[in-house]
């Protein structure tokens, strides 16, 4: 059986599979196996995973039919035979010791989870030196839990995570909805005696151009909304010394929303209805955005430009955005 099993979900990446799956390929912690779970793509994203499947007996191939990156990730976390689970997006690449450094961590704290860093890469410019050492600490899961709450330093998101397999019993990703990864975390860290942490960065989430300009606003980007307001409940009964940390990322999920609404060219009628009303909602928890370092303060300029309206906020919105697509 592998120490590690990868699961990295699949639908339409001809465009950069190859890079994600090298760079797994190259990993100085060999001890695992990958499992590509193509969820019914069109494009020759099977074609390139079964390659990959025949040259390597490590890479395991299986094809469904397209049900979203949960139900890939669900499927990934039933078929792996590792003692442990991490999660690598096919449009994403990994540094050539991440795994090391995951299972490093967990094997000296003992720990249900390891937790490394992610760089945030955005299409077309030069990836920088990064530091080659970091910081290492170990915490319950209630301590995990606000530090990838407050997300200055980590963040929900499945990847750059090192996971026991025993801790997913009961956990799913939800289907159908957007910040399953939110959803999923604090069920995953209640599951953990011990978190262990380093800030080096070893996994690139890579942004890119065409899912920037493409991923306009839609209703469904309300799950965000609504998966943070299902945390906090969760949250403020269980762990009531969180509750500012779960508030924050309600007002982050309604920033979220908002800022793409901001982008759109113009508004309808229920836009601009639900435009007032994240608007409202944020103007009426001022504490939790301006207090502490849960927000830059580029987000703290821009968001007490609400209070004189959202024209204004706007402005500030898009020219974030143009900043970032340079």
């Amino acid at each position: 059986m592998p120490e590690i099993s990868i699961i990295t979900p699949v639908y339409q990446a001809e465009k950069f599979l190859k890079k994600c799956v090298d760079s797994i390929l190259v990993q100085s912690f060999s001890d695992w196996e990958l499992l590509l779970i193509d969820d019914g793509s069109t494009d020759k994203s099977g074609e390139i995973c079964q390659a990959y499947a025949q040259a390597d007996p490590r890479v395991r191939y299986h094809k469904k039919n397209n049900g979203g990156v949960s139900s890939a990730r669900n499927l990934g976390v039933k078929l792996a035979k590792g003692k442990y689970l991490t999660f690598v997006d096919s449009d994403d690449f990994a540094a050539e010791d991440l795994l090391e450094t995951l299972y490093r961590l967990a094997e000296k704290y003992d720990a249900q989870m390891s937790v490394c860093r992610g760089y945030d890469l955005y299409e077309g410019r030069t990836l920088p030196e990064l530091a080659k050492k970091g910081t290492e600490f170990v915490t319950d899961g209630e301590e995990g839990l606000r530090r990838v709450m407050k997300a200055r330093v980590f963040g929900v998101m499945p990847w750059a995570k090192l996971y026991r397999r025993e801790i997913f019993e009961g956990v799913v990703y939800p289907e159908k909805t957007i910040a399953e990864d939110a959803y999923a975390i604090v069920p995953l860290m209640e599951h953990c005696e011990r978190v262990a942490f380093s800030t080096v960065q070893k996994y690139y989430y890579v942004h890119r151009r065409e899912s920037l300009t493409t991923s306009g606003f839609r209703w469904s980007d309300l799950g965000s909304v609504e998966v943070w307001d299902h945390n906090r409940s969760i949250v403020e009964k269980r762990h009531p010394a969180l509750k500012k940390e779960a508030g924050v990322r309600c007002c982050w999920a309604r920033f979220f929303v908002l800022d793409k609404l901001m982008l759109l060219d113009g508004m309808d009628r229920e836009e601009k209805a639900l435009a007032k009303k994240l608007a409202k909602e944020l103007r009426s928890h001022p504490l939790l955005v301006l207090e502490g370092d849960h927000f830059t303060n580029g987000r703290k300029m821009a968001y007490l430009t609400l209070f004189l309206g959202t024209g204004i906020y706007r402005q500030c919105v898009q020219a974030l955005f143009r900043k970032r697509n340079l």
